[in-house]
């Protein structure tokens, strides 16, 4: 699980790419240490390289899901991935 965000400075685009390197950081340690059949969770901002983000999951993920909780006011960007059904590191 990953509620990792940058800093934000109040540009929607900066605020999404630099919260997308963190989620990124934390999906190549979980498919490194994650055993397969785990699952992965991760906080998004919305702000165009989530989809390549998405894609990627989908290449190691069976299901891949998104979520935005009601907590969560309905302007934000932010929403969750979640991942489940791991596929395993390709040399096991």
């Amino acid at each position: 699980v990953s509620d990792m965000a940058a800093n934000t400075v109040g540009h929607p685009q900066t605020d999404a790419l630099r919260t997308m390197a963190l989620v990124e950081l934390a999906l190549d340690f979980a498919v490194t240490h994650l055993e397969k059949g785990g699952t992965f969770v991760s906080k998004v901002f919305a702000g165009g390289a989530d989809s390549a983000m998405v894609a990627e999951l989908k290449r190691n993920f069976a299901t891949v899901k998104h979520a935005k909780p009601p907590s969560s006011r309905k302007g934000s960007v932010e929403w969750f991935v979640v991942a489940q059904g791991f596929k395993g590191r390709s040399a096991e």
